[in-house]
């Protein structure tokens, strides 16, 4: 292989070593705390507004503001909406560091265990990180799209480090 396909190969294995999560996670239980909140039962809709934490195992989303929708009373299906200036993402992955990221919306669906992060969306770890409009990450099958806005670029920064690192 010519060094253009081994960076790029390299860079590709870094970009996708931060996706994975702690497997665990998705499957613990949702704990939210707020300034407030209110509560739409025929709807299903609760919102909470001021300081809003939401944990979900090593999953730490904070915000100004977070809507959780239900389909229906029953259903075990959520929608989880937060929004801030930014909100925060945090979440440890499976090799023990921390994936950090931010973004004016974020959009959280608990059955496809995808998070959806929409406006100045950034995603750090270990010093590297990816810039987009929108970044999507599927927790479940381990993937992630970054995708830019209005005449903008996706910009990824991948420390040396790292990429020697994979060498090994």
């Amino acid at each position: 292989m010519n060094r253009l396909k081994i960076s790029t190969l390299l860079c590709l294995l870094c970009i996708s070593a931060p996706t994975w999560a702690m497997n665990s996670d998705t499957k613990q239980p949702i704990y939210i705390n707020s300034d407030s909140q209110q509560v739409d039962m025929p709807n299903n809709i609760v919102t909470f507004i001021g300081n809003v934490t939401l944990r979900q195992g090593t999953i730490d989303i904070r915000a100004n503001k977070v809507v959780v929708t239900r389909p229906d009373a029953k259903s075990q299906q959520q929608t989880i909406m937060a929004y801030g200036k930014p909100a925060t993402f945090h979440q440890i992955m499976e090799n023990g560091k921390p994936l950090d990221g931010n973004a004016l919306k974020m959009r959280y669906e608990t059955s496809t265990e995808r998070l959806k992060m929409t406006g100045k969306a950034e995603l750090n770890q270990d010093g590297s990180n990816i810039k987009g409009n929108i970044i999507t990450y599927d927790i479940r099958d381990q993937r992630l799209v970054a995708e830019s806005g209005n005449k903008e670029r996706v910009t990824t920064v991948i420390l040396p480090s790292q990429l020697n690192n994979n060498k090994k």
